[in-house]
């Protein structure tokens, strides 16, 4: 099983982003995982079905390579710690949660697909130019890139993430969790979004907190709620859930 705190471990920062990916590709191809690079992001497919649920992340993070990241658990807490400096730094949690929930998800779900965006944190360059095709056979598409426990973005700065149909859909589970629908801002899936695909997609608090922030922490078990959650919805949601443009804006965003 992944485990969330060696996926903690790994360092990477915009641009530098290669550690992450040879572990990505390592667990792909340790489960017979078809994958391709496009655009320097890791595009994953397990299965074979008519459609797929997905589920994405960004590999980098804010955080510049140190001579030492070290995972610290207190009371089910991780912070990352630099035994050089002895001075707490930043864990990454943003979007390296994220990163451990899609592989995660891929261990459990027998037909999945998977995408692993690079330099998310310097203007979304991995999602913006994204291989469309892709996507033509996803049910619907879910990313956890955001800080929290309890919201599920299904508007990010204007742009409108999914359709009515979706979130009449989904809105039951998430309750069932401790989530609700919130507004966001960008992340790779408004990037997907406004790149033209028209899959209704979510971007989701995961449990971790102050990122950006040398003293960013994650919070366990709220990680392993999200987690639950998304899983719940990859097992629940079997229609493809379209979505033209910005045009289905939902009379219930926030209900």
């Amino acid at each position: 099983m992944i485990n969330l705190e060696s996926v903690l471990q790994i360092q990477t920062y915009s641009g530098l982003q290669q550690r992450m990916i040879i572990f990505i590709i390592k667990e792909l191809v340790k489960r017979s995982v078809t994958y391709y690079i496009y655009n320097g992001c890791v595009y994953a497919t397990k299965g074979i079905a008519d459609s797929y649920p997905c589920v994405v992340a960004h590999m980098d993070t804010v955080h510049r390579i140190c001579e030492d990241l070290t995972v610290i658990e207190n009371e089910g807490i991780l912070t990352g710690y630099n035994r050089v400096t002895q001075t707490q730094v930043g864990i990454g949690g943003d979007d390296k949660v994220g990163v451990y929930i899609a592989l995660r998800c891929l261990e459990a779900t027998e037909n999945i697909k998977l995408v692993f965006f690079r330099d998310e944190e310097i203007g979304c360059l991995g999602s913006s130019d994204n291989d469309k095709s892709f996507f033509d056979d996803v049910k619907f598409v879910l990313q956890c890139d955001r800080k929290g426990n309890s919201g599920f973005v299904t508007n990010a700065s204007g742009t409108i993430l999914c359709s009515d149909e979706f979130m009449n859909d989904v809105k039951e589970i998430i309750s069932v969790y401790g989530y609700s629908f919130i507004n966001g801002m960008m992340t790779d899936v408004m990037a997907l979004r406004n790149s033209g695909i028209e899959i209704s997609m979510a971007n989701i608090e995961c449990g971790y907190y102050n990122p950006h922030y040398s003293n960013e922490y994650v919070v366990i078990s709220d990680v392993e709620n999200c987690l639950n959650m998304v899983q719940t919805i990859i097992n629940s949601l079997n229609k493809t859930y379209k979505i033209r443009g910005n045009l289905d804006i939902a009379d219930n965003q926030l209900a």
